[in-house]
């Protein structure tokens, strides 16, 4: 990674704190504003990359790193602290769809990392499933907690019950097959490669 991009990398991560701090300004001027979720998501997650790489020892392309922070943006930002999930029909399955396809990146990674990308192929699927739909209900487990420990109504319980959980898993496993169907095909591994 070159210079410039590791700049833009650290402008990006400045931008995710500052519309935290905005975020968080609100919540402490609008009674009504209850978005906690999100400001500690968005001043947690934009992070995220920077550690993996020093904990791993390992290099995450800048590419893969833009889309990271795109879907950070609309998940939390727009999704979360905009209330775009409450106010755009399917935004937050959607969301969870892509949140699929985006962890299927990271089995794909994890698997290239724990030098096994020579097993068969429905291994490599049932891993990289197996893995995002872990983080899927880590997310759900993280929305459960601001509902009952910040009053949030992440989860719409009030309004659906549990179909707003389980559709967004739902979502979640569709989009993480299509992109571990995708990620263990010989062309896009190629692609990856590259990278």
């Amino acid at each position: 990674m070159n210079k410039i991009e590791r700049a833009i990398l650290y402008l990006i991560r400045a931008c995710f704190v500052a519309l935290a701090v905005v975020f968080f300004v609100r919540i402490l001027v609008d009674p009504d504003y209850n978005k906690w979720g999100g400001v500690i998501a968005g001043l947690a997650l934009p992070f995220l990359p920077p550690v993996v790489e020093k904990v791993y020892k390992s290099h995450i392309s800048f590419r893969i790193q833009l889309v990271y922070y795109v879907f950070l943006f609309i998940s939390l930002d727009l999704g979360i602290c905009l209330d775009w999930y409450k106010t755009a029909p399917y935004f937050d399955k959607a969301v969870h769809f892509g949140s699929g396809v985006l962890s299927a990146l990271i089995g794909y990674y994890a698997l290239v990392y724990f030098k096994v990308m020579k097993n068969p192929r429905g291994f490599k699927i049932l891993f990289i499933v197996s893995l995002c739909m872990l983080v899927a209900v880590g997310w759900e487990c993280f929305e459960f907690a601001c509902d009952k420990f910040l009053g949030q109504s992440m989860q719409q319980l009030v309004s659906v019950g549990v179909d707003d959980t389980m559709y967004d898993l739902i979502a979640a496993g569709v989009g993480s097959l299509i992109g571990a169907a995708l990620m263990t095909t010989p062309s896009f591994v190629k692609m990856l490669e590259k990278d």
